[in-house]
């Protein structure tokens, strides 16, 4: 019987060496990566699963003329420093860094766009602090998930079982290229290098703690942290008419949640607009922004 030799994890300091310091903002102890830049009123991006700020690339170059944008690696992911505490992982957490990070920064209004996982936070984040966001915008949000959670998060066992086959597949490339790849729908989209890059932005040291962190969290197998409705900003949802993650009805559930709110489909879309479809979000954006859609 022969074991599987897992790829090893790369200590945070090397993993975070060559960034520039001044993308981190430091919030109780912590490093939180904020890639910051362009000038305007302010957008905070916030990626999803599996993800990084990196995924919001493709919006950079057109909206920094206009706007502030702060990209933020959320808890477990990309450029920021994995905590220990498991708590450290909850949606209520996770939002309460991003406000510490706006605090940090300065900032008293901005819009909040939040992609997956990560429209989950913005909408915790909307009703935590409503006197600073001003507008709300996500893509894909996840609006449901199963009653019971799956058996790997229903005791130590299981989530160490489930820790294991995460390691496994971030070690082999191709398989988490393949897996990763079900989110897309435009062909082309998810090259070699960008599945590499997301790949080892999760083989940081830390990747322990996020697994365990989230799968307590999503464990509950209930979905009281999905908190659309205490929405009150002016909301776009937007959505892929051929995401196999978040359906186009999913997202349509998510919009009857929030009294003012409007829902923009993209057309040959998957779960990925803004790297699949950003001139497309780019619009859609901003005639939001500006007060339209109808």
């Amino acid at each position: 019987m022969s074991l599987v030799r897992l790829a090893p994890l790369v200590p945070f300091e090397e993993a975070v060496a060559e960034i520039p310091p001044e993308n981190f903002v430091e919030i109780d102890g912590q490093r939180v990566f904020a890639h910051d830049i362009g000038s305007g009123p302010p957008i905070i991006l916030l990626h999803g699963f599996a993800s990084t700020s990196h995924s919001f690339r493709e919006l950079f170059g057109d909206l920094a003329s206009e706007y502030r944008l702060i990209g933020i690696d959320l808890n477990g992911f990309g450029n920021t420093e994995r905590p220990k505490n498991p708590k450290a992982y909850r949606i209520e957490e996770q939002a309460s860094v991003i406000a510490k990070v706006l605090e940090k920064k300065g900032i008293d209004r901005a819009v909040v766009l939040g992609h997956s996982y990560g429209a989950a936070v913005s909408a915790v984040l909307s009703a935590k602090i409503p006197e600073v966001v001003s507008r709300v915008i996500l893509i894909c949000p996840p609006s449901e998930f199963a009653e019971k959670p799956p058996w790997y998060l229903r005791n130590a066992i299981g989530m160490h079982s489930a820790y294991f086959m995460i390691r496994a597949l971030l070690t082999n490339g191709d398989k988490f290229k393949k897996v990763s790849g079900q989110a897309v729908y435009v062909d082309g989209v998810l090259t070699d290098e960008l599945a590499e890059l997301y790949r080892k932005s999760m083989l940081v040291e830390g990747l322990k703690e996020a697994c365990f962190g989230y799968g307590k969290t999503f464990a509950t197998g209930t979905t009281d942290w999905i908190r659309y409705g205490g929405i009150v900003q002016p909301a776009l949802v937007i959505a892929g008419d051929q995401d196999q993650v978040v359906s186009v009805d999913g997202c349509r559930k998510v919009a009857e949640k929030i009294p003012s709110s409007k829902l923009m489909v993209i057309s040959e879309c998957g779960h990925c607009p803004p790297e699949e479809r950003p001139q497309e979000v780019l619009a859609s954006l901003r005639k939001f922004l500006a007060g339209g859609i109808d």
